[in-house]
């Protein structure tokens, strides 16, 4: 099955961009919850957004409306527009994750026995590579997670409350192999890893809903040892980490099912505090979190199996109202998204053990 032909996703330009704002209903946000402008570190050692155009893409699309028809966005639900399966049998036992290498879009899930399963789609040819093992005892106990440092593909996984990672090298067509992360990491979560300021940072829950932090250094090949991010967290859930703005943001979800912030400057070299994100999310998953259109976007699970989704303009400094994206039905994990060849795409584990794929 083809990608192009399921996910009839379109590109809109930046004139559309400043049309839709005027309908969206924003929500003035706490100084502290604030986030800035960017783009993701995920991808090539380049700014993903910036190799596929992403500026061109209008955030929240599917929920703008016409001022003159008298429509609003708050309590809409949006409809994905055909989600379908990516081909072949994923066994996935776990939500998951994705990355741009190679001029590939690559997705792993924890697969059976505490493997990682992969499969990669090339734009240019329009397919999948299929599903595979990725080499190697990983002994995953957690959903993985991906990003790119040093022109190697990094992978993480939690195992039994350490961190295991891998890397795979388009030079050599590789994988060194899975090694542990040293430290006392106490991680009880899937990790989570962006690259900020030149090194790659690392974040798991720890013990009593607390962030534990790692960060890797290329010019050293040393990490930086385990620390826990300050204040009272309250983290339910796995991470999740992005670059917006000049600043390093990691989201959780909270124990009332709202969605929790911390950002990191690095002019500063310190974190602003926790803080909630404004509005309802009625998260029953941890968060995913992606740049697009000039925005940063965050989605959740809701108790129904749907989508919830919000996002935050740095031009007009306050969050959207959270609204619904029907899933494909079932979807069962932390949705996970990219943007790859210029259009935006999401990914969940479905209650099949397949993963869906569709748009926002």
């Amino acid at each position: 099955m083809r990608l192009s032909r399921s996910l009839k996703l379109v590109k809109r330009r930046l004139p559309a961009l400043a049309l839709g704002l005027g309908a969206v209903t924003l929500i003035a946000t706490p100084a502290a919850a604030v986030p800035g402008s960017g783009d993701t570190a995920a991808g090539k050692p380049a700014n993903p957004t910036a190799s596929t155009s992403s500026a061109d893409l209008l955030p929240g699309n599917t929920v703008m409306r016409d001022p003159a028809a008298g429509k609003t966005v708050a309590g809409d639900a949006v409809r994905a527009a055909g989600w379908t399966a990516v081909p072949g049998t994923a066994q996935a036992r776990s939500a998951p994750a994705t990355a741009t290498y190679g001029g590939d879009l690559h997705v792993f899930v924890q697969g059976p026995g505490g493997q990682v399963r992969a499969n990669r789609y090339d734009a240019n040819t329009d397919s999948w590579s299929g599903w595979a093992t990725v080499p190697g005892d990983a002994a995953a106990t957690s959903a993985p997670a991906a990003t790119v440092y040093g022109g190697e593909l990094h992978l993480f996984v939690q195992a039994d409350q350490k961190v295991r990672t891998n890397r795979y090298s388009l030079d050599t067509g590789t994988w060194s192999g899975w090694s542990t992360i040293p430290g006392t990491t106490a991680a009880s979560s899937a990790p989570a890893a962006t690259v900020y300021g030149g090194q790659l940072h690392l974040f798991v829950r720890g013990a009593n809903g607390k962030i534990r932090t790692n960060r890797y250094a290329l010019d050293t090949a040393a990490w930086s040892g385990w620390t826990t991010l300050a204040g009272p967290t309250g983290a339910n859930s796995a991470p999740a980490a992005t670059i917006y703005g000049g600043y390093l943001h990691v989201f959780v979800r909270g124990t009332n099912g709202n969605v929790r912030t911390d950002r990191y400057a690095l002019s500063t070299g310190a974190w602003s505090g926790w803080s909630d994100v404004p509005g309802s999310a009625d998260a029953t998953s941890a968060p995913g979190v992606m740049v697009y259109g000039g925005g940063l976007h965050l989605f959740v699970r809701d108790a129904s199996d749907d989508l919830r989704t919000t996002w935050y303009l740095q031009d007009t400094g306050a969050w959207s109202s959270w609204s619904t994206v029907d899933g494909p039905g079932g979807a069962i994990s932390t949705p996970a998204g990219s943007v790859y060849g210029g259009l935006v795409r999401l990914f969940v584990r479905g209650a099949d053990d397949e993963v869906h794929q569709g748009q926002p």
